[in-house]
């Protein structure tokens, strides 16, 4: 087994794309970003190879949906042994992402957590960023287009989804994301105060997260988002410029070892 660390002069995804040539699988160490740069390298090179992940950043989403220990021993044995089931793979503006797009709140909120405060204080620094973001939030038109059908919805946030459980698996964001189901989940969010995003929340514990008139939900495989004036996008928790984007789907595109017990291992 080979290690390579990650640099700025030596990103994840041009590491993980020369490993591919000859490796039997790339093991990504790291939190949600750099799962998503060594995923984008072994896409380059082709994706023939799987990718395993061991959880060791700041949420860990990726390994929450696809039932991956977050305990590292137990991670690693399945990284090394696991065996590897296909996943859709998302895209926005040529860029790949396994989780969520989103404008908005979501991507302010992101913004705000760099790399130095989320070192510092985990989880805690998106709650602090999510608190200082919510200070500024205000409902902007958003010019969507899914598969295309064409509406508008005046939201502080929309996300494009591949994946819908956020800190616990039975928390979902919409019912039936699924990453293999060849659709995006789209979400468009109205609430702007901290009560209305209090009521969203308790209804994603409740079970029923888009059972208010706060959220609106489609699906779709193409997806387009245009924004007056632009606003900031963030892709699997790092930042990707602003408006207008446009998203679609590689069904199926990558192989992810994850266990045989798992939710979507089929």
């Amino acid at each position: 087994m080979d290690v390579h660390p990650t640099s700025g002069d030596e990103p994840a995804t041009a590491i993980a794309r020369r490993a591919a040539v000859s490796a039997d699988r790339v093991i990504a160490m790291g939190g949600d970003g750099t799962v998503t740069e060594v995923a984008a390298g072994i896409l380059a090179a082709g994706g023939s190879i799987p990718l395993a992940v061991v959880p060791l950043g700041t949420a860990n989403i990726l390994a929450l949906n696809l039932g991956i220990p977050h305990d590292p021993a137990a991670a690693v044995k399945l990284a090394v042994e696991g065996d590897a089931w296909p996943i859709d793979v998302g895209r926005v503006n040529g860029e790949v992402f396994l989780l969520t797009v989103s404008t908005g709140l979501h991507a302010e909120m992101v913004a705000r957590a760099d790399r130095r405060s989320k070192r510092r204080w985990g989880l805690v620094a998106y709650g602090l960023a999510g608190w200082k973001a919510n200070q500024e939030a205000a409902r902007v038109r958003h010019r969507v287009t899914c598969d295309g059908v064409a509406e508008e919805f005046e939201v502080t946030m929309m996300q494009v989804m591949n994946c819908g459980a956020v800190f616990r698996r039975a928390w979902e964001l919409a019912p039936g994301v699924s990453p293999i189901d060849g659709r995006l989940d789209v979400l468009a969010y109205r609430a702007a105060s901290i009560p209305e995003y209090m009521l969203a929340a308790a209804q994603v514990l409740r079970g029923a997260p888009t059972s208010t008139d706060l959220v609106e939900h489609r699906r779709a495989a193409r997806v387009t988002i245009a924004t007056d004036p632009p606003l900031r996008v963030q892709r699997d928790g790092e930042p990707a410029g602003h408006t207008p984007i446009e998203v679609d789907l590689l069904p199926r595109a990558l192989q992810v070892v994850m266990p045989e017990e798992g939710p979507w291992a089929r």
